[in-house]
């Protein structure tokens, strides 16, 4: 089998997939779609070899995006939110578990720390300027500094909230105001935007983001449904004022603040017990397979012929 034919059996039956989205948050309504959230361990040639594989989107039949494992340790080490819902996720909304799966599963406890904190508040803000279709720009920005931040996308390559975060730090100290930018907007916000006087997809990603931050910092763990399901989907149905949902996101975010300052939780994960089970995860795959086996034999021929 090449390891191509092997990579797509494997995004098949990944090692962990749940099924994500509003379906996991308790938000679903009849027309719904199905998102699902996974993690792999792709062939050896991906891990130890030339060949890369970082994610994989499969739009149809269902919103279906499966990560690399390394990719995905990644993520939950930086606090990535949808990272940490794959970990949370309860025994109904998991599709495929296999033995790797329940191992990071087990140790998901690893992973929760205030860096969540730090990311899930900048990206619930990014969210809340699209509630009423504005953005937090620096007022001025120098030739240079837009070379700098296009040569970080082009050589790190960084998902959209990873870079939002990183101009966040970089412009940290530049003065700021706010501008209109619905023509960014895809066209469901704007039309959102048209009829409710706000989007209320954002409005209530952020609220969520919020709640579900609160309940990480508090209790170390998040569940689903989430507790506030009902809101949530009155929100995101249009049926509260702009005035009650603003209301309802300056309250969270001092409770916010103050879960933070309470938290029992670590500042950062612990990464050399991270690194640990993911080195003991890729060794295990690596000299269990049979392929490795070849080339090793191969390779000790060839040593020799050296």
């Amino acid at each position: 089998m090449t390891q191509e034919r092997e990579l797509e059996d494997k995004l098949e039956k990944p090692d962990l997939m749940i099924l994500s989205g509003s379906r996991l948050y308790g938000t679903a309504t009849h027309t719904s779609d199905y998102d699902y959230r996974g993690f792999t361990v792709p062939p050896f040639e991906y891990l130890a070899g030339l060949s890369n594989f970082e994610h994989r989107v499969i739009r149809e039949p269902s919103d279906t995006v499966i990560y690399s494992i390394k990719r995905f340790f990644q993520l939950l080490i930086s606090g990535d939110p949808v990272a940490y819902e794959i970990l949370f996720a309860p025994e109904t909304n998991i599709i495929e578990r296999s033995d790797i799966g329940g191992v990071i599963l087990r140790n998901r406890s690893l992973f929760a720390c205030q860096r969540f904190a730090r990311r899930i508040g900048g990206y619930s803000q990014s969210e809340w300027r699209k509630v009423t279709g504005t953005q937090l720009v620096p007022v001025a920005r120098t030739p240079n500094e837009a070379e700098v931040i296009e040569d970080i996308r082009q050589m790190f390559r960084p998902q959209k909230e990873e870079m939002d975060e990183i101009i966040r730090l970089l412009f940290l100290q530049h003065p700021r105001e706010t501008r209109p930018a619905r023509r960014k907007l895809g066209a469901k916000r704007k039309a959102q935007i048209e009829r409710h006087g706000y989007c209320t997809s954002s409005a209530c990603h952020t609220i969520r983001l919020l709640s579900q931050l609160v309940e990480l910092m508090d209790t170390g763990v998040m569940k689903f449904p989430c507790m506030n399901a009902e809101l949530l989907l009155s929100i995101k149905q249009g049926k509260l004022s702009l005035g009650e949902v603003v209301t309802i996101y300056e309250e969270l975010l001092n409770t916010a603040f103050q879960a933070g300052e309470r938290t029992n939780l670590r500042q950062n994960p612990p990464v050399n017990k991270i690194k640990t089970i993911y080195n003991e995860i890729i060794a295990h795959t690596i000299i269990t397979d049979e392929r490795v086996k070849k080339y090793a034999e191969r390779y000790v021929d060839t040593w020799e012929r050296w």
